[in-house]
């Protein structure tokens, strides 16, 4: 839905000197920015200070001699300074599937795993396995051998298989993996076993084995930077030619020289000969496709379809449904579960020319078109690993996956160009619901990611945020503006045509978030998204169950529905949704028309919330969206906050919305409100009428019902030079007179208690007004 039709001139009068009355009269204040100073170029510099800090640098290994540098696109490398470096997929050390099925920890996630492997209780942390970084380097004397796990809080819990065809012929040398690996590769002929109890070469032909560290080589163990590092003498490992490298981790044995069975869930088991890998690196990003399907998935459909259908509530997804859950990518391990399961490995390898890394030469970070993975640094210190979600069918709203790596989901359309030439893109976020993921909607609906991304030339972006279950608060909150700070820095984006989409909890996001924060974003599409933070299990109570903390004493989004006056939404809905009841998303429709404020409903007569995720047919919801441009400086602002969901020390909270900044509330304490409305009539612009049409039937491709309130173009609004305040619970607040069309004037101020406005950008000086409770007027001639 357009924008109307609008005009805006702004004539600035020179003003000589400004008077107030002596009563309201304070001291000159330097105006201080509403954000962090800008970051990346294409971050609008009014989002919250998350998304303008800069990220961590990672630490450079010990016993690692090379400078170093990242791609931060998992499944792709660089080489860089004699160097080679491999981003591997986080968190996706699951080992192999089970031919015969799944476990039952696979069946009861809605972002299942393909692999079963799991980890003793201890410190693997869930995750003690999981490459993050495979990097090799060489220099005059010696080769360089590097891996950096996600997790590394004991160093005995992994080891690391390194294999090598030095010949890159696979009808020479031998098949069979050292160390108990349990897997294959044609034409390996030496390997590398390292732990952090030691590092031998190994001669695969006639397993002889050399000790790195006696034969002049060394072992560096970083637990800061979570990395083994193998200086290998050129005279035990001579490096020419070309190689084809290969690397496998697991868990180690009490010894540290070989690789240790994997667990299983209870309710599984492992064939015999079962591989001993938990994590297969040099897997590329298109080898590990969002939607995976090879030799094995009629199998593992039959197989989860029959395990599934009597567990709630994968036993309301339809078989259709189900099948999804088995070909959806959530983790980014399917294809390595299933090559596990296989015990040949051979696919995953990359190609290692020494002439090249003695030549020093550099590439730059792909940029990858479609759908991939990519990585970023959290400031946040939340430990190491994974941690069980204690929560019930809301979750626990806490962090689940601590690592300093988060992975978060991107789709680039094939028309982006990049560089400092190419066109700048739309940002659309397509956030992810409860119990899913950041590969979401790769997995399950890459028709929608078509639509919102290809077809519209739009860059989209799903965020972790930490787990399954943060609904976007606190720590998933600071996740997300990250991230955008991660794409600002890393694609061309154009900060005036963001959209935010998602479904569920994400559509949920899609309030919060939106109506935070209404003049970062052009639009907004939410998709079964409750209105209230929480989920109910029976379809009659909206918000029953919300996990405890901001969510339940700040989660309610009705209140803040009039801050989207220049932000449309879009809004879609099941009538027979068992976890978003109809009736509470019919409310929240009926508070955006009474307020008159543009909006398109899609009532879906039959659709549940979860069958309907799944058939990823959405058409009647995004059809015409387009790529609008968000409103700058509107004449009428209304904004309301929640002063409780403030965090200075994760940077996030309330910052701008249009003309207005730097809010402080009188009263900050769990479930409270402000709310300031703005009105200048010094802004140029015309009216509106509001037109109502519908509901209107439609067919394809779901039967449904369309309801749509738009603005028609109307004549100009009156111009002078006033503006008017309302302030509720508001301590402060600076109004940018430049953006709102003002240097001089009449200011009408009525507050319910004691407040300090800035009139900020005046002619000469900012000033700031001590408003007493009750109405006040004050005149700042023209001169």
């Amino acid at each position: 839905m357009p924008h109307p039709a609008t005009r805006r001139v702004i004539r600035p009068t020179r003003l000589a000197a400004v008077a107030v009355s002596a009563a309201l009269a304070a001291a000159v204040l330097p105006l201080a920015p509403a954000t962090a100073a800008p970051g990346p170029r294409d971050v609008p510099r009014d989002a919250p200070a998350a998304a303008h800090r800069p990220a961590p640098k990672l630490p450079v290994p010990a016993g690692w001699p090379f400078a170093q540098r990242l791609s931060h696109t998992s499944g792709t490398g660089v080489l860089h300074g004699g160097a080679s470096y491999w981003s591997d997929f986080v968190y996706d050390d699951k080992g192999a599937a089970i031919p015969g099925g799944f476990t039952a920890a696979n069946i009861s996630r809605l972002a299942p795993t393909q692999g079963v492997y799991q980890y003793p209780d201890g410190p693997a942390h869930q995750n003690g396995a999981d490459v993050f970084v495979a990097a090799t380097g060489a220099d005059a004397s010696a080769t360089y051998w590097r891996v950096d796990w996600n997790t590394l809080v004991d160093p005995k819990v992994p080891i690391a298989v390194w294999t090598f065809d030095t010949d890159d012929d696979a009808t020479t040398g031998v098949s069979e993996w050292p160390a108990d690996a349990g897997v294959t590769s044609p034409g390996i002929d030496t390997a590398l076993v390292v732990s952090s109890r030691g590092a031998r070469v190994i001669d695969l032909a006639t397993g002889k084995a050399t000790d790195v560290t006696t034969a002049g080589g060394r072992l560096t163990v970083d637990k800061r930077a979570r990395s083994f590092v193998v200086k290998v003498p050129r005279s035990v490992l001579p490096a020419s030619g070309d190689w084809r490298v290969r690397l496998g981790t697991g868990l180690a044995s009490d010894d540290g020289t070989t690789m240790a069975a994997p667990y299983v869930d209870p309710s599984a088991t492992l064939p015999v000969g079962a591989a001993h890998v938990y994590n297969l690196a040099f897997r590329s990003v298109g080898q590990e496709d969002p939607v995976h399907t090879d030799g094995m998935t009629s199998a593992l459909v039959a197989a989860y379809q029959s395990g599934a259908a009597s567990i709630p509530p994968f036993d309301q997804i339809g078989a259709d449904g189900q099948a999804r859950f088995v070909t959806g990518n959530f983790w980014m391990e399917d294809n390595q579960a299933d090559t596990l399961a296989g015990g040949d490995v051979s696919t995953f390898s990359q190609k290692i020319s020494w002439a090249r890394l003695r030549a020093k030469a550099s590439t730059r970070e792909p940029v990858r078109h479609g759908y991939s993975n990519r990585w970023y640094v959290t400031s946040l210190r939340l430990g190491q690993g994974i941690t069980d979600d204690q929560g019930g069918a809301d979750g626990d709203g806490r962090p689940n996956y601590l690592g300093r790596i988060q992975p978060y989901g991107v789709y680039v359309p094939k028309g982006y160009r990049g560089g400092a030439t190419g066109a700048k893109a739309p940002l659309t976020w397509v956030l992810h619901s409860l119990s899913v993921n950041h590969n979401q909607y790769g997995a399950l609906n890459p028709r929608l990611l078509q639509q919102l991304c290809e077809r519209r030339g739009s860059i989209c972006a799903t965020t972790l945020g930490f787990g399954p279950d943060g609904w976007y608060f606190d720590e998933a909150e600071n996740d997300y503006w990250s991230v955008w700070r991660e794409l600002g820095a890393a694609y061309r984006l154009d900060p005036r045509r963001t959209m935010i989409t998602g479904y569920s909890m994400g559509g949920f996001a899609t309030y919060e978030l939106g109506l935070a924060h209404p003049d970062l974003y052009a639009g907004a599409v939410t998709l079964a998204g409750p209105p209230q933070c929480g989920v109910t299990l029976d379809g009659n109570q909206s918000g029953s169950g919300a996990v405890p903390g901001r969510c339940s004493t700040d989660g309610g989004t009705g209140p803040l529905v009039r801050n989207a006056r220049w932000m449309p939404y879009r809004i879609g809905q099941g009538t027979e949704d068992q976890l978003v009841p109809f009736t509470s998303v019919e409310a929240q429709v009926g508070r955006f028309d009474r307020a008159g404020q543009r909006h398109l409903f899609v009532r879906y007569p039959g659709e549940d919330h979860l069958e309907w995720a799944t058939q990823d047919r959405f058409d009647t919801v995004v059809d015409g969206l387009g790529t609008p441009r968000v409103l700058r400086n509107p004449p009428r602002i209304n904004f309301t906050w929640r002063p409780h969901l403030n965090r200075p020390a994760l940077g996030i909270g309330a910052t701008t919305a249009y003309w207005l900044s730097h809010f402080k509330a009188r009263q900050d304490g769990a479930g409270s409100i402000a709310r300031v409305r703005a009105r200048s009539f010094g802004v140029r612009f015309d009216r509106h009428g509001v037109t109502r049409t519908g509901p209107t039937p439609v067919d394809a491709p779901l039967p449904a019902s369309v309801s749509d309130l738009s603005w028609t173009h109307g004549q100009p609004l009156p111009h002078r030079r006033q503006l008017v305040l309302r302030l509720d619970n508001m301590r402060s607040v600076t109004v940018d007179l430049a953006r709102a069309g003002l240097t001089c004037g009449r200011f009408v101020v009525r507050s319910d208690g004691p407040s300090a406005v800035r009139l900020a950008h005046l002619p000469g000086r900012d000033r700031v007004l001590h408003v007493t409770s009750g109405r006040q007027v004050v005149r700042v001639p023209c001169r």
